[in-house]
């Protein structure tokens, strides 16, 4: 059972195998695609459902050769219960909730990130990043407050359609970190009051700029730490694999010392 393990542990990880499984889920995303044309459905309709059809059946046997390989420990891995519920989602019947399983039926083109590595790797970086992300959050909203209360009281009176209270003002100062509301009523606002350009171009700089490079900073940072993590899995891998490899010569070493021994008692010559 361990050495019938071991080769469908290997099958399952190794290259071809793995670019074969992507190739299908590529596949699968584009005949997703296609069955959202009538006519397309109408010409080739029933052998796009067989190629569904075999392509779910593919899925299937993929994962249950993965849960024969890794035993209990395949649910240890986030990405494998991914997996397996997008698998699981595939083989439900249609029935009244057809719709809704229609659009559970694209968690299937999702399987890619947990397919290829740098997409996982990315994936994984956002996860880890959010602690930070949730902090330049909270900095760009005390920022946008502040703002904001200045706005309504600057500019209150003046444009009370943008600015009249708080949460209008909020509104609008979020229009214009995104570059959208300039023309509507900050040109309009500023042909008087050439100063109002500065107000709002300095918040589009502390909100847009400096947040967008600290929340870049914060991902790369993220991406740096789980690259590192990763070489250091791969290494304890390689050093357990070496270990492994050194006590196999070991008792092979006494296997043959033994022999060695056995042969000499036979033979005292």
């Amino acid at each position: 059972m361990r050495v019938a393990r071991e080769r469908v542990r290997s099958l399952v990880e190794s290259t071809p195998f793995q670019r074969s499984i992507i190739i299908l889920i590529v596949l699968n995303a584009v005949i997703l695609g296609l069955e959202t044309y009538p006519v397309v459905v109408d010409a080739v309709g029933p052998l796009l459902e067989i190629a569904n059809t075999v392509i779910i059946g593919v899925f299937v046997v993929e994962i249950a050769l993965r849960l024969f390989a890794h035993g209990w420990r395949f649910f240890l891995n986030g990405w494998n219960l991914f997996d397996l519920f997008v698998v699981v989602v595939a083989l439900i019947p249609a029935g009244s909730g057809a719709g809704v399983l229609r659009v559970l039926r694209l968690l299937r083109v999702l399987r890619l990130l947990s397919a290829v590595r740098s997409m996982r790797l990315v994936v994984a970086a956002l996860g880890a990043s959010i602690p930070g992300i949730a902090s330049i959050g909270g900095l760009l909203l005390m920022l946008t407050y502040v703002f904001a209360v200045a706005a309504t009281t600057l500019f209150g009176a003046q444009n009370p359609d943008h600015f009249g209270d708080l949460w209008v003002s909020g509104v609008s100062l979020f229009r214009i970190m995104f570059g959208d509301g300039w023309p509507d009523f900050v040109a309009p606002m500023a042909f008087d009051a050439p100063w109002i350009w500065g107000f709002f171009v300095l918040y589009t700089i502390a909100s847009s700029l400096i947040v967008l490079n600290l929340l870049i900073a914060v991902v790369v940072e993220a991406m740096d730490r789980m690259k590192v993590a990763e070489l250091d899995q791969a290494i304890d891998a390689d050093r357990a694999l070496d270990e492994r490899i050194l006590e196999e010569l070991r008792a092979l070493r006494e296997q043959v010392s033994r022999l060695e021994d056995s042969a000499a008692r036979r033979d005292p010559e």
